[in-house]
């Protein structure tokens, strides 16, 4: 299959995941697995979506440019294994995990500039799934840049790597918004995860700064 069109598939599959994440969270039956329900929230309606819709198209458009436009240096054809695309995948999403971090806790929460552009998405103080497009532009470009830059240095790569990561960057950016704990086995860890955003998302010094794992917060000491 082409890359455009497996490109496509994980930005459909994507939505699919938003969809369901989202009305799950409104499933009477888990009621109580929410993190932190919010019957008197006010980032709702046409202020909500408008941004996240907006977002949605933005960042849509912005996986092909950066894609293609860094393709000829970060992806490479021919044959390829199942291992080899799971090294490559590990070893990209662990690089992007790490720089994600001290963008995120150095650029984000404490360099001015950007501070005021990722207030933006802390104005949600409990998330629930379709917020995790709840963004400023800039943010949502500086995160699929960094991914891009985090394959260009580890490439190049399969086009299927490449596909491979992008589908658990954009899968693992919604669940640990979803906002809900089910305590199913194989949904705690995705649990786990929702919670710990759900603490960072409750203040501009909340910690848990990564994106993708728990890790570097552990190691430098900022997970909550």
């Amino acid at each position: 299959m082409a890359l455009h069109w497996m490109l496509i598939v994980v930005l459909l599959c994507s939505g699919l995941l938003l969809l369901v994440t989202k009305l799950a969270y409104h499933w009477p039956p888990l009621a109580a697995a929410r993190i932190h329900p919010e019957p008197n929230r006010k980032l709702r309606g046409a202020s909500l979506y408008k941004r996240v819709f907006g977002n949605m198209v933005f960042s849509g458009a912005m996986v092909f440019v950066l894609t293609y436009g860094a393709a000829p240096w970060m992806l490479a054809d021919g044959p390829v294994s199942v291992l080899g695309v799971l090294v490559d995948a590990v070893l990209l999403l662990l690089l992007y995990d790490f720089l994600y971090y001290l963008m995120h806790r150095f650029a984000f929460h404490e360099w001015k500039a950007l501070r005021s552009v990722h207030v933006v998405h802390h104005k949600v103080r409990h998330p629930h799934a379709v917020d995790s497009l709840y963004l400023h532009p800039l943010e949502t470009f500086l995160g699929l840049a960094l991914l891009v830059s985090c394959a260009l240095i580890v490439g190049p790569i399969h086009p299927v790597t490449f596909v491979v990561v992008f589908s658990v960057y954009s899968s693992l950016n919604i669940l640990v918004h979803v906002g809900l704990d089910i305590p199913v086995f194989g949904l705690r860890a995705l649990g786990y995860l929702a919670r710990k955003h759900d603490v960072h998302h409750t203040s501009m010094k909340g910690g848990n700064y990564a994106s993708l794992t728990p890790i570097f917060d552990k190691l430098f000491g900022t997970a909550e």
